[in-house]
């Protein structure tokens, strides 16, 4: 566990405390399962290093992760605070994971495959979305969006400084992800990193393909949310004009 910790969280001696305390901070976390999990990815060279937090959310958290000159994003899934009832949901009636036999104990596997392969098939349509890397139990690695000195901020955190043509360019993500034959099911503000001028869509996991019985309830509150934030950016859509512009003939 000693070696893992100083692979997952960088030993500094200055830093003494304040590394003593994070450690504590992520023991939620790196519970035994997920330090073995690390281990497999550490001795493969997907990774080499984990650096520090980026953001923490519902499901797990996120960290910067390195191998070699490259910089990469770690998704932690949480172990032990899952809802098997919430995630089950978008997971039954996907033709695509129908013949994995799900149980309590292996549902957070199985969401981190999920979001997995909704990266991988929003990624190969073209849709702004991290690259995904290397998946391996509950932790997904993905490509980082930033760069060394800062991580891509939330579009929540800079919606009142970019302008009208980011809006554009996210309707122009939103009728790619639709023409990849996913509904992503939960975007927003706070789902959405822009770097560079550039939307970048994140936390696809609930994505569900356009014949899920749930797929035409999500691809309205998808809609709801976006034109309330693009209507913030200055677009002035409605629900209607959206859809139609999103529209995949």
């Amino acid at each position: 566990d000693k070696y893992l910790y100083e692979k997952i969280i960088p030993y500094r001696q200055e830093r003494r405390e304040k590394d003593m305390d994070d450690r504590k901070a992520y023991g939620g976390v790196f519970d035994k399962r997920t330090l073995l999990a690390f281990y497999k990815l550490l001795k493969k060279g997907v990774i080499q290093e984990v650096e520090f937090p980026i953001s923490t959310g519902k499901e797990g958290d996120v960290f910067r992760a390195r191998r070699d000159d490259e910089l990469l994003a770690v998704k932690v899934y949480r172990m032990a605070t899952i809802n098997y009832k919430g995630l089950s949901r978008f997971i039954d009636g996907d033709d695509r994971f129908t013949h994995i036999h799900k149980t309590k104990d292996t549902i957070i596997f199985l969401w981190s495959r999920k979001e997995f392969r909704n990266l991988g098939d929003y990624y190969n349509r073209g849709v702004s979305v991290p690259r995904p890397v290397a998946l391996w139990k509950n932790i997904l690695v993905m490509e980082y969006i930033g760069d060394e000195s800062r991580p891509a901020p939330l579009l929540k955190e800079v919606l009142n400084r970019v302008h009208r043509e980011i809006g554009y360019e996210i309707i122009e993500e939103m009728r790619k992800m639709l023409k990849a034959k996913l509904v992503h099911g939960d975007l927003s503000e706070y789902n959405i990193l822009i770097w560079e001028d550039k939307p970048y869509i994140i936390d696809v996991a609930q994505a569900v393909p356009i014949n899920h019985p749930l797929a035409n309830e999500l691809f309205l509150r998808d809609v709801k949310n976006m034109v309330r934030v693009l209507n913030k950016i200055g677009l002035g859509i409605t629900k209607k004009e959206l859809i139609k512009e999103i529209e995949v003939i």
